[in-house]
């Protein structure tokens, strides 16, 4: 599945798109796009394990405990504030930052949940 990239950083910002961020409250709250809302896809204990698993065991395994980390109820939870957001702002984006790994994952389950 291919989902959409965005490459125009200057538009995104200058046109107030509504953002989300699914990094973590801890990282959210040390700094965010201004029209950046906080709808997490793991919560700071969550990604403080994942952190931990991923130095020791690798990125695989780190991937494996986070998905077991999010998953039932918490998971639809999260999905389902992902996709009341988007319908709220279709033109909206989802962003973590970082590698890329979180909001492709969030992606990736809204995809799946929503098609």
């Amino acid at each position: 599945m291919d989902l959409p990239e965005i490459d125009d950083f200057t538009n995104l910002l200058l046109r107030d798109t509504p953002l989300i961020d699914v990094r973590a409250p801890v990282e959210f709250a040390e700094g965010a796009f201004p029209t950046a809302v906080n709808l997490p896809l793991m919560n700071d204990q969550e990604r403080h394990e994942v952190g931990i698993h991923y130095k020791e065991e690798g990125q695989a395994a780190a991937v494996e405990l986070g998905e077991s980390l999010v998953a039932g109820e918490r998971r639809d939870r999260r999905i389902a504030a992902w996709r009341d957001f988007a319908q709220q702002h279709p033109e909206g984006a989802l962003y973590c930052f970082r590698g890329g790994m979180r909001s492709q994952i969030s992606q990736r389950w809204l995809y799946d949940e929503c098609g």
